[in-house]
This record gives C-alpha cells, structure tokens and sequence, in this order.
C-alpha cells in the first residue's frame, strides 16, 4: 500500500521508518508534516552542526572553547526555561522549544547518560556524546511525535550501536515516530519501513534485520577509552612510485590544559600515497586536519612540516591553502553564497568561497562538464535549491576542480546512497592520479580503490561521559 503523506502513514502506523535517494526529499517531507504541528519534535544531525557552529568561531575551536569558563553546560541546554544559541559570533532570535525538568531522570536513562554529564560544557562533547544530549533533550520537551533526520550521520560505529539503543527505549514508549535513513544497513528491525521516492511512499521490500547491534559500554572499554596501544597503519596496496615528502609530523601533541587531543603522533604522507584516517569519535581527526591545512595554533609548538614548509619558518598559510582542497560537512551547512552551481565551482579555482572577479570561458567550461559528469543538468540552477547532500557532493567538487595538490576530506560520503558515492568515487579515482587524497570516514572498506594506507586513531583523551570519573569541566 502506498502513500502520499506522512499523516496518512501515522493514521495507520504510529512508528515508521524511511529511507530513500539522496536528494529525494526525505528532510523536506520532515519539515512540511511539522509545520502548523504543536508537540512534535526534529531531531537531527544538522541541529547538531549548527550547535557546535555557533558556538565555536571555526570547526576546530572546540577544544579551545575548554578554557571559556561561560561557555554553555549540558544543565542549560537541557533544564534553562529559555535556551537561546547566542555566542559572540552568532545570535538566534527564538528559543529551543520548552522542556519538561520532570522528565529529566527518564531522558538521562533512555540516553544512556549519568547525572554527572549536567556539568560538562557542550563543546567538550564528542559528536556521538552531544547526539545523545541532544536526544535526551527531545525527550524532554514532552512530544506526542518524534521526527528522525539522518540519525547516525557523523557517527562512529560505537556510537550508532549506542544511539539505536537509545532510541529502541524511545519506541517501546509508543511515541509516534518517523525514522529517516541514509543507509539500508541503518534499518531497525521490526518498525514498518518505507522507501521515499518522487513523493510516494512505498513498502520496503528487503528484508529487515533480526537485531541491532548491542551497545559498547565505553565505560569499560579501555581500547576505545585511554587506550594504551598506539597509531596503527595499514597497507592496503603496495605504492610502486613514491615521491617527495608532503607532510611529516613528529612526535607531535596537542592538548588543552589536562585535555590531550594527539598523543606522540609521528606520520607521514608522500607523492604517490592516499590515506584514509579512521578512528571514534573524539579521536583527534579533526585536529590532525587542521593541522595539516595550517588551521591550528599548536602547529607553531610541533615539529611539523606542509608542502616542504615549517610552521614559523617560511610557512605562508594563505600559500599553503592555496595548494589544497578541503571539504567538510559543517561547510554544506554554513555556505551562504548566492551563486549558481557553475559559480560555486568557479570559486574552488580560488581560495575563497565567494566569486569576486568572472572566471574564464575555459573554467566555466570545465566546470559545467563536471556538473554534467555528477548528474546535474542545470547548471545555472540555485545552489540554496539542492538537497544537503547534493550541496555536498557540489562541494566536494569545488575542492577538487584546480586541481590542487592535497585534497582533503572529511567524512566525505555522509548522507550520500550508493549513487552519490559511485560519483565520487569514480572522482577521486580520476584525480588520484595527480592529487594526493586524505579521506577520513567512519564506515570501513567505503573509500575508492586509489587508497592506499589507512591510518587509525585510538581515542587519547575525552573520556567518555559514561564514565563515573567526569568532573565539573571538559570531560
């Protein structure tokens, strides 16, 4: 049987679960059954962005933001009657919907949460610990309907094992929820599942899992919680024709007060070699991307080298970004230009986001034949009108249009369907020949056959807020 509407869905299942293409529509079906809706509650990993957007002047500044002694707390997102997102960099006019204090025992449960996480500062959360603030926070605002957007995007596995437990306490409830989905393998077992496509909603028709996977209790689990082993590589193929040394980093730490980030990392990465970085969340993946892209302050206490060039020593930065590429989730969220698919690429000819002066007949031709290659016939289109993950696929492009020397890539495939990431695969495969490629992912095995080294990251330092040890202060 299918459907046209969510409420017709609702009237007849109180809990579902969809996926779909991306670009499908799936967040926009989301935000259309809300509006004119009282009680009904998104929760999503684009609200998660744009927390740790506002609250951080850049993407690598939440470990700095430890030392802000007025930085926001778990207790005041949580129990303040009225929680606005305000720093000195952003200022929203409304609200956080109300929360009910009453049934903050039961949302720490159903999270998984212990009291002690009340004192910690929001930005000293790993993605997968602010996810489950977040949800606890949904449950507390009392709704008669949940609404999933992309609930394990950004997620480690020990993570998405740990939210899908939280959220099967959720069901049992009986609240009315939706569930959409990114990935097949993402589907829960039991709640009727839908595919979205061209506005229809229709029966899945594989076959659901039997179980989820059970929860880590990184409370006990010393390998992923201050673990004693170290860095570990990984040859995936051997490298015939290596090159000069591109980045090379020795001994290198980083770390905030008591708060260790990197613990005694030596790697480097030559012409000729991709790498992968994978590693949980709150491993450092992010700091060693800021470091390699000259974005962080503790490059300058670090024996660290970036295209041939010191920190302090001859390092240009605006040099040094000029001969990379670089993509990030937060960027498809924050990208504020008005321009038109063909201008947003234009602009990677550049190291700026905006177009300032016309690009040429030659670099407009060449990014229309990309738009072509990705599926998008109109190159004129608006880039405010695609999907989240169509802006991101753009973006991605945009990174990699120069070519530049280095491209770098932050969890590159989240959100993407199996479509999207043949593209960029077939992509990178193409630029791989000239480019050197760092993809960092949580999903193992999805990466394009060019990789060559995998470089996994143990988790130093945040310890978990499962622990019974956190302390007023970062965790």
């Amino acid at each position: 049987m299918q459907f046209t509407t969510l409420d017709a869905i609702l009237e007849r299942y109180p809990q579902i679960q969809m996926i779909g293409a991306a670009g499908s529509g799936k967040s926009r079906v989301l935000r259309e059954f809300m509006s004119g809706k009282s009680k009904v509650s998104l929760f999503s990993s684009e609200l998660q962005r744009k927390i740790q957007r506002a609250l951080a002047p850049f993407w690598q500044q939440r470990f700095i933001s430890l030392r802000d002694d007025d930085a926001p707390r778990v207790r005041d997102i949580l129990l303040r009657p009225k929680f606005y997102l305000q720093s000195e960099h952003f200022v929203e006019d409304h609200p956080f919907p109300a929360t009910d204090p009453t049934r903050l025992d039961e949302a720490l449960s159903i999270a998984a949460l212990p009291e002690s996480v009340l004192k910690c500062k929001l930005l000293s959360l790993s993605n997968g610990e602010l996810r489950r603030v977040l949800l606890a926070r949904t449950w507390m605002e009392n709704p008669e309907c949940i609404l999933f957007d992309d609930l394990f995007g950004g997620l480690d596995p020990v993570f998405r094992a740990h939210l899908s437990q939280c959220v099967l306490k959720m069901i049992e409830s009986g609240v009315k929820m939706v569930i959409s989905l990114q990935r097949e393998a993402e589907l829960f077992p039991k709640i009727p599942a839908f595919v979205f496509k061209e506005g229809t909603f229709s029966p899945y028709t594989g076959m659901l899992p039997e179980s989820i996977p059970e929860a880590i209790d990184l409370g006990e689990t010393p390998e992923l919680v201050n673990p004693q082993t170290g860095y570990v590589v990984e040859l995936l193929h051997p490298v015939t024709d290596i090159g000069k040394t591109l980045f090379d980093l020795r001994h290198v730490r980083v770390h905030y007060g008591d708060t260790e980030i990197l613990h005694d990392l030596s790697w480097q990465v030559k012409v000729g070699e991709h790498w992968v970085v994978m590693g949980p969340n709150g491993a450092g993946k992010s700091t060693l991307l800021a470091l390699l892209s000259a974005d962080h302050p503790q490059m300058y206490a670090n024996d660290i080298t970036l295209l041939g060039k010191k920190p302090g020593q001859g390092l240009n930065v605006w040099e040094h970004k000029a001969e990379i590429g670089f993509f990030s989730p937060e960027l498809a969220v924050q990208y504020r230009e008005k321009l038109n698919l063909t201008e947003v690429l234009c602009t990677g000819y550049t190291t700026s986001l905006g177009l300032f002066q016309p690009p040429t007949w030659e670099e407009k031709k060449k990014a229309q034949e990309w738009l072509a290659l990705f599926g998008f016939a109109d190159v004129e289109k608006p880039f405010d009108r695609l999907s989240l993950t169509e802006k991101r696929l753009i973006l991605i492009a945009r990174a990699a249009i120069r070519p530049p020397q280095v491209l770098i890539l932050d969890e590159p495939t989240q959100g993407m369907d199996v479509e999207f990431r043949t593209r960029l695969f077939d992509l990178l495969q193409f630029l791989s020949l000239h480019t050197t490629i760092i993809f960092v992912t949580h999903y193992d095995q999805e990466w394009p056959p060019c990789m060559t080294h995998v470089l996994r990251m143990p988790k130093f330092s945040l310890p978990s807020i499962d622990s019974s040890k956190t302390k007023d202060g970062p965790v």
